[in-house]
């Protein structure tokens, strides 16, 4: 290859390197020209009852209560050192209530406003903006299982609620044509009610009764979808009714019927050490043992006999009417088991005879 031929490939290769760089950096510059200073940022809830101020990071993301009137202040830095376009500007938009924006000297009370017009203006190292809003109704669409094209029904539940700022050009003095960077994080929160967080706490408290006696079910995650979906009222009452048909569910308890399996081996297994004895068919065995072992069955009746009569004592003292019921046949159970003690002690008594 002759060296004229190599010079010229390599001056195509660096235009080319150079032309992707320029586009590289141009690119860069457009997408960084405004930043949000978030450590200087905050917002302030007018509401005396309310936390007064939070910075822009603890604000994001947060839950605010409906009809709230916030008060944002918003620090905004330029990035880039080079002149900006003229034909770049800032579009402030919101879907709070009753907005009031300021930017320098000029107020808005429109949910868009577009600001920094013009190459005075784009002169400013740092700008700072103000918005007073009030927290909107926590209405957001709903999505009904199968009905999924009715789009325009409506629900209570937590509501994305923002504050964005957008830098682009603009097209006809009131709309962006191009967006050019959106500074983000935007300012994002959510509305809610304090009537929505009590109904989640009881939903809440509901279910894990509910669950605590019967496992976690389908049942209790569509409530939960419910309630997340737009229906809180209904999932509220659902979860009341869920609850008390738990209490309806639930097994008898554990302890009740371990209880009751070994009385039934002990009580059958002294009857057999007694029928097999008073037949005869104990002669050369240890009378005294089997006796001993007699009382010693009936003293760990008279000890589950007490066991019983704990559990039987704590249901009757609850409110609820099934297991008051099943206290009053623990009772008669342990009646009946210490009648079966007495009469063991007496059988051992017997076997063991006269001295």
């Amino acid at each position: 290859m002759s060296m004229k031929r190599l010079f010229c490939i390599s001056l195509v290769v660096l235009a080319c390197t150079s032309l992707f760089l320029s586009i590289g950096i141009g690119i860069a510059s457009a997408q960084d020209v405004l930043r949000i200073d978030g450590d200087s940022s905050y917002v302030r809830n007018l509401e005396p009852a309310r936390v007064s101020k939070l910075n822009y990071a603890e604000f994001l993301n947060s839950d605010q209560f409906e009809g709230d009137r916030l008060e944002f202040t918003i620090y905004v830095n330029k990035v880039v050192k080079a002149p900006i376009l003229d034909e770049y500007v800032l579009k402030l938009e919101t879907n709070m209530e009753n907005p009031v924006w300021k930017f320098g000297d000029e107020i808005s009370h429109s949910a868009e406003w577009i600001v920094w017009k013009g190459r005075e203006e784009h002169g400013y190292e740092r700008m700072t903006i103000l918005l007073t809003g009030d927290v909107p109704k926590p209405i957001i669409p709903v999505e009904e299982p199968g009905f999924e094209a009715y789009k325009e029904t409506k629900g209570i539940g937590k509501r994305e609620v923002y504050v964005k700022l957008t830098v682009g050009t603009m097209k006809d003095g009131a709309t962006l044509e191009t967006i050019i960077q959106p500074l983000e994080p935007s300012m994002k929160f959510f509305s809610t009610s304090e009537g929505i967080q009590a109904t989640k706490s009881e939903i809440e408290k509901n279910l894990e009764e509910a669950r605590g006696k019967i496992g976690p079910t389908g049942l209790e995650e569509d409530i939960k979808k419910l309630y997340e979906g737009g229906h809180p009222g209904w999932a509220s009452q659902l979860s009341e009714h869920y609850k008390e048909l738990s209490v309806m569910a639930e097994p008898p308890p554990l302890t009740m019927y371990v209880i009751l399996s070994v009385l039934l081996g002990l009580i059958l297994g002294a009857a057999f050490i007694y029928v097999y004895v008073s037949r005869g068919a104990g002669k050369g065995v240890d009378v005294d043992q089997i006796s001993t072992e007699l009382n010693d069955t009936s003293g760990r009746l008279e000890e589950k006999s007490s066991a019983i009569n704990a559990l039987s004592t704590r249901f009757a003292r609850s409110e609820d009417d099934e297991k008051r019921s099943v206290a009053r046949e623990l009772i008669k159970i342990r009646a009946s088991l210490n009648e079966i003690s007495n009469e063991m002690r007496t059988i051992a008594d017997k076997i063991k005879g006269p001295r």
